[in-house]
């Protein structure tokens, strides 16, 4: 759940998440039609797969269903779980019409895929495994994206305010703008504190919610910093003062947030996650 969002689908759901999972029932040999609708056909082709897969059998694409039930596909790969990738048109682009749904893995796709990758902090490999999947199911209006080792301010821009956020909760690492072993396992120490299940490296969905300062007008040091460096105009002086409050309020403005000029969950959220999201 920390790094493989989920929403369950189920009987009654509609939607892209459905098209998905109904060309991955395909794929594993279920002939279901694709409507996007999870009616009574698509709740039994879910429940023949359970069974043939020795999983609970219980009609909704689950967290035991989900990892069993995706197809891997990558450059030269064709048929059904390709449409699936497909069909979701990767709409992190802006601007950008729907791929076309043909089957067939070729440069486009990848290149799609590559996009919403790193758009949402995920390995950026050209394949729709586990991982990517696990991001086109879900609601990605509630999801957060991923940080984790390996990553620089370069390839993820959210490097920098968590290792701030970290230094805010009090761990003494330096905010360098590199998550190397010591922000992952002051991550993982963080988790530890804060659940006993799905403990990592990585900041993912459980983590930043927990991760997060609620900071405004008038604070100081690392959490002001945090929010500075995701205003490329603003320095990064760790003092929340008049020009930070208002670049906040124009961005709390510009997407239809409550302009109060204090950065809250809502706030942070928006501020992290891709923008045609």
């Amino acid at each position: 759940m920390n790094v493989e969002p989920f929403s369950e689908i189920h009987q009654g759901d509609g939607g892209e998440a459905v098209t998905g999972v109904q060309y991955l029932l395909r794929a594993r040999g279920q002939a279901v039609v694709v409507d996007g609708e999870f009616g009574p056909a698509t709740d039994e082709a879910v429940r023949a797969f359970q069974a043939g897969a020795g999983l609970p059998v219980n009609g909704v694409v689950d967290e035991t269903s989900r990892p069993h039930l995706v197809v891997t596909t990558g450059p030269g790969s064709t048929g059904d779980a390709v449409r699936g990738v497909q069909s979701f048109g990767l709409s992190i682009i802006p601007e950008s019409p729907p791929l076309v749904v043909d089957g067939d893995y070729g440069p486009e796709t990848e290149s799609r895929v590559r996009t919403f990758q790193g758009g949402w902090g995920l390995t950026v490999d050209g394949f729709a495994g586990r991982e990517t999947w696990a991001y086109l199911l879900t609601d990605r209006r509630t999801a957060w994206p991923l940080v984790k080792v390996g990553q620089t301010q370069e390839t993820n821009f959210r490097v920098l305010p968590v290792q701030h956020l970290l230094r805010a909760r009090g761990f003494d690492i330096a905010a360098d703008g590199v998550y190397g072993p010591i922000t992952g396992e002051a991550v993982r120490q963080f988790d530890a504190a804060n659940r006993v299940k799905y403990v990592s490296t990585t900041v993912g969905n459980l983590t930043w919610p927990a991760l997060i300062v609620t900071v405004g007008p008038g604070a100081s040091g690392d959490s002001a910093r945090a929010v500075q460096t995701l205003f490329p105009q603003l320095t990064v002086d760790g003092s929340f003062g008049p020009e930070t409050e208002q670049a906040v309020r124009k961005f709390q403005e510009m997407f239809g947030l409550t302009v109060d000029g204090i950065v809250g969950p809502q706030t942070w959220r928006t501020l992290v996650v891709p923008k045609s999201e």
